[in-house]
């Protein structure tokens, strides 16, 4: 039983559709939006989320099911329930994805971390409508020698002679007018983009005068000098991947050290898994900013662990 194209079917009817004993799928309507970090516009529609609290059974998958295949309600439940066992048997060595609709990953804490396919969106009236990425153009230099020039005064010579049918001077305009609208559009997001850089330079500035301004006066003290070797503890690890298998454990780790990542592995978890990292960090605000880059070049579900001493 293909579970994932009768749970799509449904998103596009129902705002919310409930696996039993997993959790429930819920659709909401979002306009059109710009996101910046992946340099995208996404269409106007009905976007997915998970909620893992609400996972009693309301029948309405059961009773789809039921009428589709022309089972009885409870060979559709029982059909579900054997389906929901193998996801979990998945999730407790690996990621699990159900296709056109998202992936789970399941944390130290046990509980799911759902991320939405991106490019589903369950609404009639923008379906097929894709995410459009955003290409920023640079300013460019115009020039022009002899010859150039004299191709020109001899278009334009011809151009004088020649007119126009009514309907493709409208075109030519409309097309101008679409082309002017969309770099408009792009000038103001880059625009908007380096007065964002500013405004976290800025922010970046007064942290560092008030921490100046924190630092206490305690008055001339005798010198000292002491040796002290500084023990830093890297609390903040950057997870690429857990294993059940230390030999696939040891290729990811051998992999990501050829790509110049300080890659390491944890011993065994209460789980049987072995965690794999990409990398580990004394602070937590250097783990997110590494955590962004590599979830936009590397791995999209890389997730932070902090252990504390």
């Amino acid at each position: 039983m293909q579970l994932s194209k009768t749970i799509t079917s449904l998103l596009y009817q129902h705002d919310c559709v409930t696996i039993p004993d997993f959790g429930s799928f819920i659709v909401k309507e979002s306009s059109a939006k710009y996101v910046e970090a992946e340099n995208k516009f996404y269409p106007p529609g009905r976007y997915i989320s998970f909620n893992p609290i609400i996972k009693s059974n309301d029948g309405l998958l059961a009773n789809y099911i039921s009428s589709k295949k022309s089972i009885s309600y409870n060979e559709a439940l029982r059909k579900i329930g054997l389906k929901v066992i193998k996801w979990k048997k998945i999730l407790n060595q690996d990621s699990l994805y159900i296709q056109g609709v998202g992936e789970f990953i399941l944390n130290d804490s046990e509980n799911l971390i759902f991320t939405p396919d991106k490019n589903s969106n369950f609404s009639k009236e923008s379906f097929g409508l894709r995410p459009l990425n955003v290409q920023t153009i640079g300013n460019s230099e115009l020039t022009y020698n002899q010859n150039t020039l004299k191709k020109y005064n001899s278009l334009n010579n011809q151009k004088k002679t020649l007119s126009f049918p009514v309907p493709l001077r409208n075109a030519a305009i409309f097309i101008f007018l679409l082309a002017g609208a969309y770099f408009v559009n792009l000038n103001y997001k880059e625009s908007v983009f380096k007065n964002e850089i500013e405004q976290n330079k800025i922010e970046r500035e007064n942290s560092i005068t008030r921490l100046e301004k924190a630092i206490f006066n305690l008055g001339e003290i005798p010198p000292l000098t002491v040796n002290i070797e500084r023990k830093t503890s890297e609390n903040f690890h950057i997870i690429a991947g857990a294993f059940s298998s230390s030999l696939n454990a040891d290729k990811l780790v051998s992999g990501l050290i050829n790509k110049g990542y300080k890659s390491t592995k944890f011993p065994k978890n209460k789980d049987g898994l072995i965690r794999v990292t990409f990398g580990s960090f004394n602070s937590k605000e250097d783990a997110v900013i590494a955590l962004r880059s590599i979830r936009e070049n590397e791995n999209k579900y890389a997730w932070i662990l902090t252990i504390s001493n």
